[in-house]
């Protein structure tokens, strides 16, 4: 026997929609800014930037770690008490450009080095699935706790220039890159809402969230290309502390292997899958609407 109306009024009436906006924490986004800054703080660059020798130009910048602080959710109710939840917020991209020069004084004259860095993340529209319990606190006010987990499809690109003008003159360049992704990983989410309805279908939300996001297991590719050499091997991305012989000293570094160590002669220590971090809290207000 068919459903009456009131029967499917009460199904529909059962969804609702919350949009909240608000402030919240700077990402930490982990081994891209460690890395960057890493290289643009090495002890050679330190050494000569704190004597103003003159022999370091520019310096390489880290990626802003600020994002926007929003969210849009279907709500279902399964109970009074427990309902369902799938959310969206907004994505994650950042990028800049930045360079750094530095001078060798040799016997033979000036060696003239540059390496330009073009980092880029991207972190799309997550989906996050949540379940709440909800409390009545007095007529009207209630008070909901949630948890969760969401899919976070993210991008690493590391493209680096490196050019050089040699004693002997002339002028050399070559361009590296690891561009890597990880379409299907998985982050973690808390959730506190307190929710006072002044009309019967509206209401107003406070809401705090707390996220536990640390993405690995990025696959991609690594591609080389200069005058002499044109390489590309697909892989997984890779951090590690690196001796770097044309500064003559160590940094860190992210690079795409085929498979851990795979690298060349370069001095490499402690390599690891490389890890964004997007971990974070956010408190935020707004509206929920309830169907008729």
């Amino acid at each position: 026997m068919p459903g009456s109306a009131e029967d499917k009024k009460a199904f529909w009436s059962r969804f609702s929609l919350k949009f909240t906006a608000g402030w919240g924490s700077r990402i930490p986004i982990g081994d891209v800014n460690d890395s960057l800054k890493s290289f643009n703080e090495n002890k050679v660059f330190q050494f000569h930037r704190q004597r103003e020798t003159g022999r370091v130009v520019g310096e390489i910048k880290t990626l802003d770690d600020q994002i926007s602080h929003w969210e849009a959710e279907l709500r279902f109710d399964l109970t009074r008490r427990i309902s369902l939840g799938i959310a969206t917020s907004a994505p994650i991209h950042k990028r800049n450009e930045s360079s750094v020069t530095y001078t060798i004084l040799g016997w033979a004259g000036p060696q003239i080095m540059t390496w330009t860095f073009r980092p880029e993340i991207k972190v799309s529209y997550p989906i996050r699935l949540s379940a709440y319990y909800t409390l009545p606190i007095i007529r009207r006010l209630s008070i909901s706790v949630g948890a969760g987990a969401g899919i976070y499809p993210a991008e690493i690109f590391l493209p680096i220039k490196y050019e050089e003008i040699p004693p002997s003159g002339g002028y050399y360049s070559g361009l590296s890159s690891s561009d890597a992704k990880r379409a299907l990983a998985l982050g973690f989410h808390g959730n506190v809402v307190l929710e006072y309805f002044f009309a019967d279908r509206l209401a107003f939300v406070a809401e705090f969230q707390q996220r536990s996001i640390r993405i690995r297991g990025f696959k991609g590719t690594y591609s080389a290309k200069d005058g002499y050499v044109d390489i590309k091997t697909r892989g997984t991305l890779y951090y590690f502390s690196m001796w770097n012989p044309l500064i003559a000293a160590r940094h860190n570094n992210l690079e795409v292997w085929e498979r851990i160590g795979d690298y060349s002669d370069t001095d490499v220590h402690n390599p690891r899958e490389a890890v964004l971090d997007l971990n974070g809290y956010s408190i935020r207000l707004g509206l929920r609407i309830k169907a008729f």
